[in-house]
């Protein structure tokens, strides 16, 4: 079992959703996707006059923002993905973390309402995975005053250590994580947080690897990091020590 994380993007590009979709057909059985949609977030805080703003690759969520991300990732972009699945003759069903209390999360005070997942419905998503749908979740989770908003990598982590899914795949717009010029095909743990120090990780490939080492621990069998031609193999392999 995979749980493959698609950023936002990404989902903005037919030629991504076609080679997904033709990806999918070929996988058995079906894995669960978390997507995104960081992109359309910010789109429309700028229409609103708010300037999206981060700390270590994670958006900061006030109230306004809020209200945006859960319109913008459980609304257009995750039915705009399950149509286009659907269409395809995928089995795909949409849902958000919030729904059914799937993703429960403690709230990240520092960033306003995000939230930190805690608990995963893995015996509902086991059910589903059974029945053959393809689940299609998006980062809102549900936490003690109600939504927040989650970071999409570390909402596909959390659900691949609950099931636990043999493998964890962060799927982004660049082949791998780039270490001095060139894509790393692996990466021990010790080395993420002194390349992170030193600037050399940085932006939204920070959660991403940080979310793959926290899969790992949770007991994942695996974890990547790559762009959609990497799929089934290749990209940045995260690797615990030891």
């Amino acid at each position: 079992m995979r749980v493959i994380k698609i950023g936002g993007h990404e989902l903005d590009q037919p030629a991504f959703l076609e080679g997904l979709i033709a990806a999918l057909k070929e996988l058995s059985p079906p894995p669960i996707l978390v997507h995104g949609g960081g992109k359309a977030v910010s789109a429309w805080q700028q229409r609103i006059g708010l300037t999206p703003r981060y700390v270590e690759g994670l958006r900061v969520t006030d109230d306004e923002t809020l209200e945006l991300a859960v319109m913008t990732l459980a609304g257009l972009t995750n039915k705009t993905l399950v149509a286009a699945l659907a269409r395809a003759g995928l089995p795909a069903l949409g849902v958000c973390g919030a729904d059914l209390g799937l993703v429960r999360v403690s709230p990240v005070p520092h960033l306003g309402w995000v939230g930190m997942p805690v608990a995963v419905d893995a015996e509902r998503l086991r059910r589903w995975i059974a029945e053959g749908l393809l689940l299609v979740i998006a980062p809102i989770g549900l936490g003690p005053e109600g939504l927040y908003n989650v970071n999409a990598d570390q909402m596909a982590a959390a659900v691949a250590a609950a099931l636990p899914a043999d493998e964890l795949v962060l799927l982004t717009d660049v082949p791998g994580v780039q270490v001095g010029g060139s894509i790393r095909s692996t990466l021990r743990a010790g080395e993420v947080e002194a390349l992170i120090a030193a600037g050399v990780i940085r932006d939204g490939m920070i959660p991403k690897v940080r979310a793959a080492l926290g899969a790992l621990a949770a007991g994942v069998r695996r974890a990547r990091i790559t762009n959609l031609a990497g799929l089934r193999e290749g990209g940045t392999e995260i690797l615990q020590e030891g």
